[in-house]
């Protein structure tokens, strides 16, 4: 019983070495040699691990690439941001966006080269495909929560539909923002540079003269 703490420990110690090992790999080649020119073979044999332990961690290129979450959110993700006392729809939407992301720009490297791939032409088109599909999710998510709180609603004039995509709209140009910008700074986390980009977007908002 003693050992069990340590030996689950080792075992995520391990699943994260092989999880930055593979982003190392596939972030260095890629701001090498370009999106469009690397495999996901090269990928394997720079990480020094197998086609099916890479998508035992990664569904596509792109996702190892980028760091763009392809899975579902977690059962507890949906609980919590279907369930947390929140006055701010838009809040809540961005914290839970933050909380999906934590754990992709983590190293300072993988974080800077993902800065420089964001404007490859290629891979911003295979982020494009898979925001798409993110973002139908998140919006579901959204629509639930404002059906189940009316009181966080803020468009009286449309449907929870319509307001959940301009949520899930503010929250994903956000992160484009984050991600692509120059001025962007790399060694601070993805999510607090998300905190910086919705900051950066409202205060252009303000300055608009209709």
């Amino acid at each position: 019983m003693d050992s069990t703490p340590e030996t689950i420990s080792l075992r995520e110690q391990k699943r994260r070495n092989t999880k930055l090992g593979i982003e190392d790999a596939a972030t260095r080649l890629v701001d090498e040699k370009g999106f469009a020119h690397v495999t996901v073979e090269e990928i394997c044999a720079a990480a020094g691990v197998s086609k099916r332990t890479f998508f035992n961690y990664f569904d596509s290129k792109d996702s190892a690439v980028l760091g763009t979450p392809g899975q579902s959110f977690t059962p507890a993700q949906r609980e919590r941001f279907l369930s947390t006392p929140a006055d701010s729809m838009a809040v809540l939407s961005l914290e839970l966006a933050k909380e999906h992301l934590r754990e992709l720009h983590a190293d300072s490297r993988i974080s800077a080269r993902r800065h420089r791939i964001a404007n490859d032409t290629d891979a911003a088109y295979a982020v494009l495909s898979r925001r798409r599909a993110k973002n139908d999710e998140f919006s579901d998510l959204i629509k639930l929560r404002l059906e189940k709180d009316p009181h966080l609603r803020l468009l009286s004039g449309v449907s929870t539909d319509t307001e959940a995509i301009v949520i899930a709209g503010i929250v994903r140009e956000a992160l484009w923002v984050a991600m692509a910008a120059p001025d962007s700074d790399c060694n601070a986390s993805l999510p607090d540079r998300l905190d910086q980009s919705v900051s950066l977007i409202h205060d252009y908002w303000k300055e608009i003269q209709w």
